[in-house]
This record gives C-alpha cells, structure tokens and sequence, in this order.
C-alpha cells in the first residue's frame, strides 16, 4: 500500500508537471514523521470478542471500540497523532440511511458575537475555544523554546504542548459535529440556507476579528453541514 501510495503520488506529480504547474520533489519523510499504515482489504482482523485488533506483521493489539462498527469491513488505518496516541479507523461499505421528508426550512446566518443565529430566532454562544487556551499555550511554547531542541525536556514539553492543541480541536470538533447534527438529523430541516461567506479573503483583509473568524470555525461548520446534508438541500448563498 505504502508502495502504491509512492507511485500514485509520483504520477499525480507529473501529470501536474505535463499541465505547467509548478511542482517540488518528492521529501524523504525521517525518524517521527510517518504516522500512518494503511491495511488496504487485507492483513488485519479485528477480534470483537475479546476487544483485540489484529495485524500483519505486528500482532495482536488491546482496543477500545467507542462505537458499533456498522456495514462490510473494507480497511484499517493506523494513525499515530503528535501526543504518541495510536488510533485505528475502520472503513466499512455501508447503504445511506435518508430521514423522512418533513418539509422543514431554516436559514442560518453565522457571526462573531453569537457563532449563529438561525430563521427561528435560536442564538448560539460562540464558545471562544482558542481564546481560553491561548494563555496555556503561550506559557507551554515560551518554556518548549528554552528547552534544547531533541533533548527529553524539550520532548515533554513537546507532548504537553501537542496535547494542549489536540483538546483545542477535539473541543472544537465537539461542537462542530454536534451542532450540525441538530440541523441535519435531530430537527431534520429538508433545506437548510446558509451565507456563502469568501473567509479566506475576510481573514486577509486585515480585520482585527482575523483571529475570532478562524477560531469560530464557520468554513469547517458549514463543510460539516454540507456533507451530513447529502440526501438534503443544502442551498449557499451570496449576499448583496
């Protein structure tokens, strides 16, 4: 897989060279950077009995499932994230479910103060994840730059910054999913509208809301949104 993966990256690049695009060379990837197996229709076997996954090459291995693993078993990543933690995604082939029409419509217009308020005068607080870090990140960065790079000090501090980032994204990836999932399933609005906003060019433009515009996530809310919406109308629009 990890060969296929190569070849397949070579050949996007010299298709993109025959086209004009200007490309780089392939970077060797040392010691730290390769986070991923891909276990592609083979070599694995998940032991749901006994909570145990099983791997070519490496052998048995302790999981915890945190959810029923629905449809046909098609492959396992293995995924290390920067805090050392290890992660098994299972890809499964499974049939969309469509909820039943109910012929419901909202509106949802996105902002600062209120993360969003929608066409049936729900408001929802903007929860500022990064604003509440910030003071710990700054303290875990300033103490990593004093360390000597590569030496165990400056390991840890490594780890304890990682996983200050990594709370940070799952806090925020938290809220994200749930809120979309309201709109999406729980309320089970048939077309949901929402403001097509150009947030790179928001951010570009110097406001001094830059760092609350990418804190607030919208582009990621409104993806969230769009995908778990497929069977839906999800309609974006471009205000006057």
């Amino acid at each position: 897989m990890v060969n296929y993966q190569l070849w397949s990256n070579i050949k996007t690049l010299h298709k993109l060279k025959e086209n004009g695009k200007k490309v780089g060379k392939l970077r060797y990837k040392g010691k730290g950077w390769f986070k991923t197996l891909n276990f592609n229709q083979s070599g694995f076997k998940i032991d749901f009995e006994n909570n145990k996954l099983i791997l070519s090459k490496v052998g048995s291995i302790s999981i915890k499932l945190h959810r029923p693993i629905e449809g046909k078993i098609k492959g396992v990543i293995i995924k290390r994230s920067r805090t050392d933690k290890w992660h098994a995604i299972v890809q499964v082939e499974d049939e969309p479910k469509p909820l039943p029409p109910t012929g419901k419509v909202v509106g949802i217009d996105v902002g600062v103060r209120y993360f969003l308020t929608d066409s049936e005068g729900r408001q929802v607080e903007n929860p500022h994840f990064y604003e509440r870090m910030l003071k710990r990140i700054g303290i875990l960065q300033r103490n990593l730059s004093r360390k000597q790079k590569g030496s165990k000090n400056w390991e840890k501090c490594r780890v304890k910054l990682a996983k200050a980032y990594e709370k940070l994204v799952n806090q925020r990836d938290d809220f994200l999913h749930k809120l979309s999932r309201f709109y999406v399933s729980v309320n089970n609005y048939d077309v949901i509208v929402v403001e097509d906003l150009w947030i790179q060019n928001m951010v570009k433009a110097g406001n001094k809301l830059a760092q609350r515009i990418l804190d607030a996530s919208w582009g990621k809310f409104i993806q969230l949104l769009s995908y778990k919406a497929d069977h839906k109308l999800f309609i974006a629009y471009h205000p006057n």
